[in-house]
């Protein structure tokens, strides 16, 4: 059985990678999966949105510094 990665550290990976532009590809994503009917992993990468916004937002930002 395949363990998928938490969502919050493939959130952080993508924002390293591509800085805000991560949000546009995690929504492309998820609507391809969302278009094959693929619903398990759609929810998996509506979790790595919600990680994003979290640590993108300015109250998580402060929290660690």
């Amino acid at each position: 059985m395949l363990v998928k990665p938490d969502a919050t550290l493939i959130a952080r990976m993508l924002i390293l990678q591509h800085g805000r532009d991560c949000r546009d590809l995690a929504q492309k994503k998820a609507h391809e999966l969302d278009a094959a009917g693929n619903t398990g992993g759609l929810a998996y990468w509506q979790r790595v949105l919600d990680a994003i916004e979290d640590e993108l937002s300015p109250s998580a930002s402060a929290a660690r510094h």
